[in-house]
């Protein structure tokens, strides 16, 4: 996982896409949701894209559980823990 360069969160701030950097794609974007265990934000179900919209997209389909509330807005890295180990 290269280093972390954006994030975007729900309203409810429990989904959320993650930018990475990436040697090969130059950028990679992670779907991610709220661990309520672990109080932390991890990877869904491995999955990446190439642009902000296809990870976006993923949220629109009607094949999985995931749904994000409203809009998503950038958020600062300080504020946000996401675990590496997942991403």
């Amino acid at each position: 996982m290269g280093l972390i360069q954006n994030i975007w969160l729900d309203e409810c701030r429990e989904s959320g896409i993650v930018k990475c950097q990436n040697k090969v794609f130059e950028s990679l974007y992670y779907p991610i949701t709220l661990d309520s265990e672990q109080q932390s934000y991890g990877r869904i179900h491995q999955l990446w894209y190439t642009t902000y919209n296809g990870a976006r997209q993923f949220f629109r389909l009607d094949t999985n559980d995931y749904r994000v509330s409203g809009r998503m807005r950038q958020e600062s890295l300080k504020n946000i823990q996401v675990n590496l180990d997942d991403i």
